[in-house]
């Protein structure tokens, strides 16, 4: 997909969907973003200025559950745990989004979506707002599910809700707005004191920092049914604009011992634990060597072949230093400064690098080609390709 033009310069919009911060972060998680970190670094490295907005979701079930099991305020816990997954993804090198806006602070643009819905027929109210999938003729076709499939999903994760007189009218249909438990926040609204559905934060935040319209659509592969269906078929509905978004990237799920990793499961490698034991450009192009859109299983002998690697670059890169009669050893970071987080052109990326990364983002390509260049002592372009696959993370 080729960026627009906007004032002569090549620009591209990126939303991607957070976290919902109840818990520690983990692997799983942190192959997402750093997957999208890699695509802006590499954007922005090619010149390209991109709008990045990714947003948090302290308002939501899973959030309210966990606070009252350990009898926290909700607010207090996602301040806390929002704190802990950007000191996370900061040590891994990431490049904060330009926006990261939270539900709780977007109550009024969510709530003006909704209404407007309501207001051109595409909703519905019983005991919840609910948006009415019928009026959207193409629901099902961005995750290519059957009705029978999507309803399958909808149970398996709890989320089909109830149909009948004074509920919903049909399994696919979703809130917009619903009403909230004693002990969950509520906000005022002409259908009720209460809080969003899940979908429309997503539709109105996004369209409130980048438009009716958008380049990239991203999030983990299990949220493209429902969430990502939904959230498109809501937006086309209210801006009478087709596509939401010009293109969808979402990235694939990863195992461990077995299974896929999850917080309900309690297989989870957290990020702290990764790092731990590796550094953290060690755990960045670990992640990098997984196509992003494929699930993979987590090994901590795949990690440990990426710390040899890096181990490698770092005494390259640590020599140049030495040499110099700059800093004492051991102070080398991967990646780039805020020149390449706004599109400093650099001293270029190598061509074979930069075609492995156009060609869908293919990072284990590129990863081949910065073996390459260590190999061959090239430290200028091992030091352009670990700042767009690594970002600041550290060396050491």
């Amino acid at each position: 997909m080729r960026p627009r033009l906007v004032r002569g310069r090549p620009e591209l919009s990126l939303y991607v969907c957070g976290v919902t911060p109840y818990d520690s972060g983990h692997i799983g998680h942190a192959f997402t973003f750093c997957a999208f970190d890699v695509l802006v670094r590499f954007a922005e490295a090619s010149g390209v200025r991109v709008r990045y907005v990714q947003n948090v979701t302290d308002v939501d079930d899973p959030l309210f559950e966990r606070a009252r099991r350990d009898g926290v305020g909700w607010r207090e816990l996602a301040d806390r745990e929002l704190e802990s997954f950007v000191h996370d993804m900061s040590l891994l090198g990431w490049r904060r989004p330009d926006v990261m806006p939270s539900v709780s602070g977007h109550i009024r643009p969510i709530l003006d979506a909704a209404k407007r819905l309501n207001a051109h027929g595409y909703a519905y109210k019983t005991d919840a707002l609910y948006f009415d999938a019928s009026r959207y003729r193409g629901y099902g076709r961005l995750s290519h599910r059957t009705r029978r499939s999507m309803v399958r999903k909808l149970r398996d994760e709890a989320l089909l809700g109830q149909v009948g007189p004074g509920a919903k009218k049909d399994e696919l249909d979703f809130p917009l707005w619903r009403g909230s438990a004693p002990d969950e926040p509520a906000w005022p609204s002409p259908f009720g004191a209460g809080r969003p559905g899940w979908h429309i934060e997503c539709s109105a935040m996004a369209m409130k920092y980048l438009g009716e319209q958008i380049d990239i659509h991203g999030g983990g592969r299990d949220l493209v049914f429902s969430h990502h269906e939904s959230e498109r078929a809501q937006s086309e509905c209210l801006t009478g604009k087709v596509p939401f978004a010009r293109a969808w990237m979402h990235t694939g799920l990863v195992r461990y011992e077995g299974r896929k990793m999850s917080k309900s499961l309690g297989n989870l490698v957290l990020v702290s634990q990764a790092l731990e034991r590796a550094p953290a450009a060690a755990v960045r192009l670990y992640l990098a060597s997984h196509r992003y859109r494929r699930d993979w299983s987590f090994e901590w002998s795949g990690l440990a072949k990426m710390v040899r690697l890096v181990e490698r670059i770092r005494a390259l890169l640590e020599g140049e230093v030495r040499g110099a009669g700059a800093p004492r050893p051991g102070v080398v970071g991967a990646g780039a400064g805020p020149g390449v987080r706004r599109g400093a052109a650099g001293p270029g990326l190598p061509t074979r690098f930069s075609a492995a990364l156009a060609n869908d983002l293919d990072t284990p390509s590129a990863i081949r080609e910065l073996r390459a260049a260590v190999r061959a002592g090239d430290r200028d372009a091992v030091r352009s390709m670990l700042a767009v696959l690594a970002g600041t993370a550290s060396l050491s």
